[in-house]
């Protein structure tokens, strides 16, 4: 095969977007169709995959080693296909990039993916197959050559030709491999793949006849010296997805797939990869619990990949999405721009549902035509951690160092827009008396009781805390006096009306006297505030208890 210079439309190929390329013919099902019209249509399509559809949406997939370990379990093929279809897709968009989907495919080790239309309904698949089909032209500029992968090829695990089919069967399951090379005296003299095994299934071929009368043969075969031109040649001349390496005496080293061939690839991802372990020291210091990899793809910020801890979290639907899905817009503005000053950002804080989560993370320049660099991201859930730091643990209230610090804000706040808010204390009436009583687990309880009736009676606004021992504490924004000692009341009255239960299926009653106190008539600041709400709260116990003083 003629060389010729080929970068400017290698260049070209791998900026190819997916919906000129992405093959749409018999790849998908209904969810109600058999296993066996499944296998059919895989053995067609000629692409190792079918995707399973709920209307126009990708519902699941079955590739063919979904397949092999069906048929290795003994699954009735009548059964439908939704009920085997995998859940979990890692799905693309017709406007990504060649390139892009590359990095995604080795990123999440996948050898297809589906792509969407504008309207996230079924338009195609993409396999590693079709990618080296159009990147071909890449490689005239690579002088790899087959020597330089057999280190990181897997050891070659092979069957004799007389095997029977089951056997190769559950070595293909076993080992989790595409292929078994048939090896007599050191040399491979035939071939099997999970697309023989899906086909001879299909015509009901019983699995215990021996593999020798339905391996591929002659074995498509390279040497050492072999450049990865020669090989990518070779597998699109032959429509294959493999072949196999043998020393210089034609016995069987190992084989090389198209994941192999596509790893090695000269441009975006291989510079990539050489800049990600320059930086893998970096990625140990900042000791991750979540990792998130972004891909700046210029347009827009795709999640490229997560590790185990995030898809447990979130499972993959982040994947190939924008990270604003997970991070709010404004966040990541500033995650961008802190980026863009330095390369790095730490201890960025955000909300998703109901965590706190904290974030660091930098950036890796790769300057492709595909994307212009990598983002990697350590994401810790700091919910519990802000919980214990600002809450009781008995009660979950607020503590008393949260409640100061939010006094102050409060304060600062309130006088800025010229409004007013109310402080209430409440102290629970003879309280030591019901602790000798009935003991500390009585106690306990009955503080939990307490801090349940606040939460249930007071506004979403208010901030509620356990000051301290039978000590409560209640911040009211934009209440005045008047609405303060309402709510003090109808709080009051209820306390009194609950009987709570205790230890050792007993009950107890009890009554409890607040002291209320309003900025900025009763002062200005935390101390004065809390001072005169404490003054009033003694003057309602001196008055007979199991009251509201507010003036």
């Amino acid at each position: 095969m003629p060389r010729r210079d080929l970068t400017e439309e290698g260049s070209y190929m791998i900026s190819l977007l997916l919906g000129s390329i992405v093959e749409k013919k018999d790849l998908s099902v209904r969810r109600n169709a058999s296993l066996r019209t499944l296998i059919e249509l895989m053995n067609k399509n000629d692409k190792g995959v079918v995707v399973v559809l709920a209307g126009r949406k990708p519902l699941g997939i079955l590739t063919e080693r979904d397949i092999v370990e069906l048929l290795f379990n003994g699954v009735d093929l009548d059964e439908t296909a939704e009920q085997h279809a995998r859940k979990h897709l890692i799905t693309t968009k017709s406007d990504r990039t060649i390139g892009y989907a590359l990095n995604l495919m080795i990123d999440n080790n996948i050898r297809r993916m589906i792509v969407l239309d504008e309207e996230n309904d079924f338009l195609g698949v993409i396999t590693q197959k079709d990618m080296l089909r159009h990147l071909e032209n890449d490689f005239y500029r690579a002088a790899i050559r087959v020597r330089h992968l057999l280190d990181r090829l897997q050891p070659l695990i092979s069957a004799p030709p007389d095997a029977a089919l089951n056997d190769v069967l559950k070595i293909i399951v076993k080992h989790k491999i595409s292929s078994v090379p048939l090896v007599k005296s050191g040399r491979a003299v035939g071939i099997i793949t999970e697309k023989d095994i899906i086909k001879l299934a299909a015509r009901r071929v019983p699995l215990a006849r021996k593999v020798s009368g339905y391996m591929s043969k002659p074995v498509i075969a390279v040497d050492p010296a072999t450049t990865l031109v020669d090989v990518v040649a070779a597998m699109n001349d032959r429509d294959i997805r493999r072949v196999v390496v043998n020393d210089e005496e034609g016995r069987a080293l190992g084989i090389i797939t198209i994941k192999d061939v596509l790893r090695n690839l000269e441009g975006d991802y291989s510079e990539f990869l050489e800049r990600k372990l320059r930086h893998a020291k970096d990625v140990l210091n900042l000791l991750p619990e979540m990792m998130i990899e972004v891909s700046d793809a210029r347009k827009e910020h795709l999640v490229a990949w997560v590790n185990e801890m995030v898809l447990a979290r979130f499972g993959r639907k982040l994947i190939d999405r924008p990270v604003t899905r997970l991070i709010p817009v404004k966040t990541w503005e500033k995650i961008c721009s802190g980026l863009r000053r330095s390369g790095t950002v730490e201890d960025v804080r955000f909300r998703k549902d109901s965590q706190i989560y904290e974030l660091s993370g930098f950036f890796i320049k790769t300057d492709g035509k595909a994307e212009r660099g990598r983002i990697q991201l350590i994401i810790r859930d700091i919910t519990e951690d802000i919980r214990l730091s600002t809450t009781d643990p008995l009660t979950g209230l607020y503590n008393r160092r949260f409640i100061h610090e939010f006094l102050v804000k409060e304060i600062e706040r309130s006088k800025r827009l010229d409004k007013s808010f109310s402080v209430v204390i409440l102290d629970l009436d003879d309280f030591k008396r019901l602790n000798d009583t009935y003991g500390h687990p009585a106690g306990d309880a009955v503080l939990r009781a307490i801090a349940q009736m606040i939460t249930d009676n007071v506004r979403r606004a208010d901030i509620a805390g356990r000051y301290g021992g039978e000590e409560f504490i209640v911040i009211m924004p934009e209440s005045a006096s008047g609405i303060a000692s309402y709510a003090a009341e109808r709080l009051r009255s209820r306390i009194e009306q609950q009987a709570i239960e205790l230890p050792k299926k007993k009950r107890a009653s009890l009554t409890a006297s607040f002291g209320v106190a309003t900025f900025p008539q009763d002062g200005t600041s935390p101390d004065d505030l809390l001072v005169a709400a404490d003054d009033r709260l003694y003057r309602a116990k001196r008055e007979g208890k199991n009251r509201v003083v507010f003036e």
